[in-house]
């Protein structure tokens, strides 16, 4: 979901919500008045007469160094709930979200469509990423329900991989080569310290990715050449 605004009118008809609304996390997404809003006013009005389980959803870069933003109206979100101790919530961290059905303009999305497509695409191939999918992610938000978990959870495999890896399974998977065209804007913080650091020390019983890259790399060309065919 790219954003979603919720209305201030309206009677809460049950005990769970999970709170998706975000805006900023794509390149084209560029109005700061738009991302306070999708991710931090928008929260306020949920809590309006709300008594129930709320889970958040975050995002890993409020633990960066550098901050953006969008990752600062995030961390005033976690800050929100964290302030409202009387309220049952969690705060979840997602790494990089992938899998069949992530937005195309995604590095995996794109670079299939340049294998398959020739699509000439900008390729850095320095940046490092935590991928998970986005099956384990519904998984473990299923889990925080279910348990009516709180506190902040951080869902990420704790895998450092390169784009240029990406790259290799990308073109192996779909057996071409990439169109891609080299462009280093390395951004400091994409290295290989931006990874789910809990991930060793977590409670299976909570949650644990059972897909890793490879895998959803495999199952997102499967479903492109389904929808081509």
């Amino acid at each position: 979901m790219d954003h979603g605004f919720i209305s201030t009118n309206y009677d809460w008809y049950f005990d769970k919500v999970f709170f998706l609304s975000t805006y900023g996390n794509m390149a084209h997404h560029s109005d700061h008045r738009m991302m306070v809003q999708a991710n931090v006013t928008d929260l306020l009005c949920a809590l309006r007469n709300f008594n129930g389980w709320m889970c958040y959803m975050s995002s890993s870069s409020v633990t960066l160094p550098v901050q953006t933003p969008y990752s600062r109206s995030k961390r005033a979100a976690e800050e929100i709930l964290q302030a409202l101790p009387e309220l049952k919530s969690c705060i979840v961290r997602c790494y990089s979200v992938t899998g069949v059905g992530e937005q195309k303009e995604h590095l995996i999305p794109t670079l299939i469509r340049s294998c398959m497509e020739g699509e000439e695409m900008p390729f850095d191939p320095y940046p490092v990423h935590d991928f998970v999918d986005v099956d384990d992610v519904v998984d473990g938000l299923v889990r925080l329900s279910e348990k009516q978990s709180t506190g902040i959870f951080e869902f990420g495999t704790g895998i450092a991989t390169t784009n240029q890896k990406i790259l290799n399974l990308v073109e192996k998977e779909c057996g071409r080569k990439a169109n891609v065209r080299m462009s280093y804007n390395l951004r400091k913080y994409d290295d290989a310290h931006w990874r789910c650091k809990t991930y060793s020390s977590r409670d299976s019983s909570v949650w644990n990715p059972i897909k890793f890259v490879n895998q959803s790399i495999t199952e997102m060309v499967e479903a492109y050449r389904r929808e081509r065919s």
